[in-house]
């Protein structure tokens, strides 16, 4: 799973490439019913799909510090 993810961090347009590839082969076979531009629209879909899912799954999430709890000034006085 890890390489998967490095390999989508370096280049996540694989996929789209991959569909690109695909595409074709299935409209010839009659599997599915779309011209080129209809093609070119899933690519380019794929293409930010698969791009802000790799971002969302390899950047880091940045953790929030604990809040403080500021004591009251009787609290202050004996401590």
């Amino acid at each position: 799973m890890r390489n998967l993810k490095l390999l989508l961090q370096r280049e996540p347009a694989a996929i789209g490439s991959l569909v690109a590839s695909i595409m074709p082969v299935l409209v010839l076979l009659g599997v599915v019913r779309i011209d080129e531009a209809g093609i070119a629209a899933v690519v380019v879909a794929v293409n930010t799909l698969v791009g802000f899912a790799t971002r969302l799954a390899v950047t880091p999430v940045a953790t929030q510090p604990e809040p403080t709890v500021a004591l009251r000034p009787a609290e202050r006085l004996t401590t």
